[in-house]
This record gives structure tokens, sequence and C-alpha cells, in this order.
């Protein structure tokens, strides 16, 4: 009895448990495998991709950093609430445990405007006309969105929802024409299904239509990132089956009108500078300890007179006859 009950818990568990998936990442990371991720780590994973220093070492091994030199600059996270995974071709998932991602998507942030960043999270659920970032002011892109089943007019979470996609249409607009590719960045965006799954059921043709809508939304802003930071972006998707705990929200202060910002951004170098200080650095490791092994060899050498010190200093030149 204890038996099935215990395998019952562990098939709801699995059955209900957050989700990552990395839609796109540069060629310097690599993300594979399908391991299993604490949640806790997930802040550590995005934040490795962008070259920050991990808070604590972990045995998780579906990241892997093949160019230290070309990492990421931007990190962008679409956060949907209700459901436990979504479909994504071409996309690396792994399966999150011990708590809600969604949650911890949010520490991301701290580490961050420790690096003087840019970011911002929004959470499209909050009714608004309008969101407002350090890169502008988000509008709904409503003509993006046709669907067939969801009817915005007579249901409210079909056009809650339908307007929530409005605005990640918006947000790749603006990333195209606002993002600084070169000054580091992590864009979290929520959006939130738990309505709209109350309203239908999970097997009727709205949810089906609305997770194919989402899926569309997302792979446009993954374009729209990957032109916005030149590739050099991780496009990542956590589904949150867990309602999330009062949140304040964070974002990167604005400067004042007619105040430049210090972001304090370090001198981006060629992608050959690695190797040209690697042949300058060794080569004079050589020279310097080749100097010192060949003054070693004469302070020690015997000045007799088949020595070369002995032929070069005298002042008559011994010639065989």
């Amino acid at each position: 009895m204890a038996r099935t009950i215990f395998l019952l818990f562990s098939l709801f568990v699995a059955a209900n448990c957050d989700q990552l998936s990395v839609l796109f990442s540069p060629k310097a990371l690599e993300f594979r495998g399908h391991a299993r991720l604490d949640v806790d780590s997930l802040p550590d994973v995005f934040g490795a991709s962008l070259g920050y220093s991990v808070a604590k070492p972990t045995e998780w091994d579906g990241l892997t950093v093949r160019d230290p030199f070309n990492l990421a600059n931007g990190v962008v996270i679409v956060v949907a609430e209700g459901i436990d995974s979504l479909k994504l071709e071409n996309a690396h998932s792994y399966e999150l445990y011990g708590g809600s991602g969604s949650e911890s998507v949010s520490e991301l942030m701290h580490k961050t405007a420790d690096h003087n960043g840019i970011s911002f999270e929004i959470d499209l659920k909050e009714s608004s006309d309008s969101f407002s970032t350090p890169l502008g002011n988000v509008q709904p892109d409503d003509d993006e969105v046709q669907p067939q089943y969801l009817k915005a007019k007579s249901n409210k979470a079909d056009a809650d929802f339908l307007r929530q996609l409005a605005f990640i249409n918006g947000l790749s607009d603006l990333l195209v024409t606002s993002t600084d590719e070169n000054i580091p960045a992590v864009h979290i965006v929520r959006v939130s299904l738990e309505a709209l799954l109350a309203a239908h059921e999970p097997s009727s043709p709205a949810i089906a239509e609305a997770k194919k809508l989402l899926t569309t939304a997302l792979l446009e802003l993954q374009t729209a990132a990957e032109k916005a930071f030149d590739g050099a972006v991780v496009v990542g998707l956590v589904t949150s089956t867990e309602a999330p705990l009062v949140r304040s929200k964070r974002q990167a202060e604005k400067p004042k009108q007619g105040e430049t910002q210090d972001f304090n951004i370090a001198k981006k170098y060629d992608s050959n500078y690695p190797v040209i200080f690697n042949i300058i650095l060794w080569f004079s490791v050589v020279l310097v300890f080749s100097l010192l092994a060949i003054s070693i060899a004469i302070a020690t050498m015997d000045p007799g007179r088949d020595s070369i010190i002995y032929r070069m200093t005298s002042t008559r030149m011994k010639k065989d006859n």
C-alpha cells in the first residue's frame, strides 16, 4: 500500500514539474543532454552564460562553455505560468526540481544589477496599456494575432491572453530597434495561462491554439533577440505550474534627462586578441628563460685558454698553423 502511494506521488510530481527550454544560444555555449536541474541553480546557468561567477558548484552537466571570450551579452527569458511544458522544435529541455522555476528566475536580476547591466522584468498578466522598460515603452501589436478558437469579444480570459501575446510581439519590435548589443542585459517576461486553463478544458481546441500562438510568439521573439544582440544571446522558456509568491518589480533605473549613465563596460576586443596575446606571452616566457640559461652558462664557464671567453677577450688572436 505504501509503495503504491509512493509511486502515485512520484507520478504526480513528475507530471507537474517545471521545465527549462533553451531556444537559442551562441556558439560559445553548448546546451546538451536532458539532465534534471535544481531550480536554485537556474540563475547560475543564465549568469554563467553572461560570464558571471557561479555562486555554488553544481554537478549539472547540461551547459558547456566552448569559448570564454565570446559569451552571451544578453539573456531573454519568458516565464509561462500555468503550464508544465511546451513542445518546441530544436530546443533543449530540462526538467526543473526543488521549487518554483518562476521564483528562481527573479534572482537573476540581482546578478545583473551587480554588473551594471540593463535589466527589466515585466508581468504581462497585469492590466496595462503599455509597459515601461529601460529600452522604452512596450506597445501591444494586435495585428499579428488572429485566433480561430479563442474569442476575445465574448471571453475575458481569451482576451487577456491574446493581449499578452500582443505585448510579446511588441517587445520583439522594441528589442530590434532599441538594444545596445555591447551592454549586458537580462529581460524577463511573464505570461500567464492560468485564467485560460480555468475557462477551457485542457484538451480543448482553444488551449491547443493558445499554445500554438505562444510558440509562434516565442519564435518571433527569438529571431528579434538574435538580431538585437548579433547572435550573442540566450533565449529561454521557463514553464511553471506553481502560483508565484508576491514579487516586487525590479528593473534598472532610467537616467535623468540630459544625464548619461556610466555602465562601466569593459573594452570589446577582437576575436584574434586571445591568439595574439598567447603568442606574445609564451614567446616572452621562452625568451626570458633562454636569456637566463645563457647568462648562467657564461657566468659559470671556466675561463681557460680553450674557452670562448679567452678567445674573445685575448689581445693576441691565435691562429692555427
